[in-house]
């Protein structure tokens, strides 16, 4: 037994050790396996080391991809070659998560679990995780095309769920792999209900993303421990930039800004000021979180909209992902204006 949990943990190291050589995704599955078989063989602690991490609730996006027609094509090929298909799908996916922020918690079969947020709150996770997720159903079509290609099978794909809510994480058996909650049955929901190469979120994400993809609203879907049924929406592409609108406030409902009427006139002044002496000018608005900013741009804008001698107008936004592009708010300035995807 002794001899076996050496090598086990001197396989871990050497895969550890090849990170740059292998990359984070191919290491990962591997490990995954390793550290499965590493916790079956150890022996159970009398109690927890001082130095293990606690439990912390948080408020995180949880994404489940499955890869669906992989039980069939089992039943075709070899072990070794129904392996190394999932293996490289897995690999795959973990790369897309990884490059949008996400981490992948757990491996099972044929899917995956992965958290936007366990790291530390980002305000676009789920933005974010519904991005990855229309990553994913793209490489699940490239993947479907390759197994039809090389082993003449067709119908295998990928679908998505994707939920927000309250988890507790780290702890238990799996350390920091570890995820509790009723937020993990819904987003395992959305996935199992998803249609092959499809998308769908529970309606507490939607709130979140709203305005920013194209969605088709679904039948409320019964989930067991969930009280009440649960409002999901399939989603269907990136709206394009233009067309992209808030996500603030209660949808169909339009109500009067109050309270702002001074810093309203305060840009309107500057616009009047900059149509006679065609000069520079910045304005900053400052403030803390949901005092009204928001709404302020979108009242201004809309006076803009009815102005005499409306301007040009560039808009652009600055969140988190900006910070890691080369150009990347004038990137997203200039998508914006000219309708360009992020594809």
């Amino acid at each position: 037994m002794a001899s076996e949990l050496e090598q086990l943990q001197a396989g871990i190291a050497a895969l550890q050790a090849q990170r740059g050589l292998l990359g984070d995704a191919v290491v990962e599955v591997a490990l995954a396996a390793l550290r499965e078989r590493l916790a079956g063989l150890a022996p159970a602690p009398a109690f927890a080391p001082a130095s293990a991490a606690a439990p912390k609730l948080k408020q995180v996006t949880i994404l489940f991809l499955d890869v669906v027609g992989s039980t069939t094509l089992s039943q075709r090929l070899d072990p070794e070659e129904i392996s190394s298909v999932m293996d490289g799908a897995l690999a795959r996916g973990t790369a897309i998560v990884g490059r949008h922020g996400g981490r992948v918690l757990q491996y099972a079969g044929d899917n995956l679990l992965a958290v936007f947020g366990a790291d530390g709150a980002r305000e676009d996770d789920a933005e974010r995780g519904v991005c990855c997720g229309l990553a994913l159903l793209a490489e699940g079509r490239a993947l479907g095309e390759e197994v039809e290609r090389q082993y003449r099978h067709p119908g295998v794909n990928v679908r998505v769920g994707v939920h927000t809510g309250g988890v507790l994480l780290g702890g238990g058996v799996d350390a920091e792999a570890t995820i509790r909650g009723m937020a993990v049955n819904i987003a395992a929901r959305m996935e199992q209900t998803a249609p092959p190469g499809g998308m769908r979120i529970s309606h507490d994400t939607y709130h979140l993303v709203r305005g920013v993809f194209e969605v088709e609203a679904q039948a409320p879907l019964v989930v067991k421990g969930v009280s009440e049924p649960v409002v999901t929406y399939l989603v269907v592409r990136t709206k394009p930039r233009s067309l992209r609108s808030s996500s603030r406030g209660i949808e169909g409902v339009e109500t009067r800004m109050v309270g702002r009427d001074a810093e309203l006139q305060a840009l309107q002044a500057a616009i009047e000021r900059l149509d006679g002496d065609r000069s520079y000018a910045a304005v900053t608005v400052v403030a803390d979180a949901g005092v009204g900013k928001s709404r302020l741009l979108h009242e201004f804008e809309r006076w803009l909209a009815s102005h005499p001698a409306p301007p040009t107008r560039f808009q652009g936004r600055a969140d988190p992902q900006t910070q890691s592009r080369p150009f990347g708010l004038l990137r997203d300035v200039l998508a914006w204006h000219l309708q360009i995807g992020d594809s």
